[in-house]
């Protein structure tokens, strides 16, 4: 087998939502793990085993997996486009979008849950790289695009996904060469969204032995030592001034290369800031 496409980001776009909507159409095999991260590791070549293990097998189904980290340039392993190909030269890619500002808001939320920073949205913009860098769209998908050509590539507004979600998954349909008609009901679907107090702190992800002794025997002491509803955010934090232009700023030339990809004017992404110079 072959995993036929990939949702390649960008992180807090909706990927988690559109991988589960994706994963009720019969005709379409998500690999058990969302996130695989496979292509991330120099010795891919020598587990690809593992990588089918990662998905039950149905006759005549396409695969697909959802590892936003391919599209973390320059922040992971460069030229990972390269070795996809090697892996697959007809492999489809979905990358879907959004509002930079909203996007970088939704992942200091995400980071903030689950870690122990204590800076601000404001602090963390200006010293962690990270947040700009994962929002560069153009630069994130173009490689892939150079490499495997433009129409083995699908762009997707986070906003269309939530607004005018059956107009997205017909097209998505249509690209996936899928019947648009088997898909279950999609309408509510929303995954992976912040401020559940479940959400587990990142270094609970793979505990030590002895906790896992007690994840596994002791549910109710489990769930003492994992609450995080102290990191729950009651509130989205707003950028201030100052870091909304860091962000148009940054990200201009991004959004006018964005634009003529998805042909849609986008000029309300980067607004201009209140501040005046002195």
């Amino acid at each position: 087998m072959q995993v036929d496409f990939a949702i390649v980001g960008a992180q807090k776009c909706g990927t988690t939502t559109l991988y589960d909507i994706l994963n009720t159409h019969p005709d379409l095999v998500g690999s058990r793990v969302k996130e695989p991260h496979f292509f991330l590791a120099p010795d891919w070549r020598a587990r690809l085993n593992d990588y089918n293990a990662l998905f039950a097998q149905r006759p005549g189904a396409k695969y697909f997996e959802a590892s936003t980290s391919y599209t973390f340039f320059p922040l992971r392993r460069l030229g990972i486009w390269h070795d996809m190909f090697e892996y697959n030269p007809a492999k489809k890619f979905i990358y879907l979008v959004r509002n930079p500002i909203d996007r970088i808001v939704s992942n200091f939320v995400h980071v903030y849950e689950r870690s122990t920073i204590t800076a601000s949205i404001d602090e963390e913009l200006r010293t962690n790289r990270f947040y700009l860098d994962v929002t560069r769209y153009h630069t994130q998908i173009m490689p892939f695009i150079r490499k495997f050509v433009r129409d083995r590539v699908m762009l997707i507004d986070f906003d269309d996904l939530i607004e005018d979600r059956e107009t997205v998954m017909r097209d998505l349909s249509e690209f996936l060469e899928v019947d648009p008609e088997h898909f279950g009901d999609y309408a509510d679907v929303h995954s992976n969204a912040s401020g559940d107090p479940r959400i587990l702190q990142a270094r609970h992800y793979s505990p030590p032995p002895h906790l896992r002794v007690i994840r596994k025997f002791a549910p109710r002491l489990w769930r003492r030592i994992t609450d995080n509803s102290k990191r729950i955010l009651t509130e989205r934090p707003t950028p201030n001034a100052e870091s909304r232009e860091l962000v148009q700023t940054m990200l201009d030339l991004e959004v006018r290369g964005l634009e003529e990809l998805l042909e849609k004017d986008l000029s309300a992404w980067l607004p201009a800031t209140d501040s005046t110079p002195t």
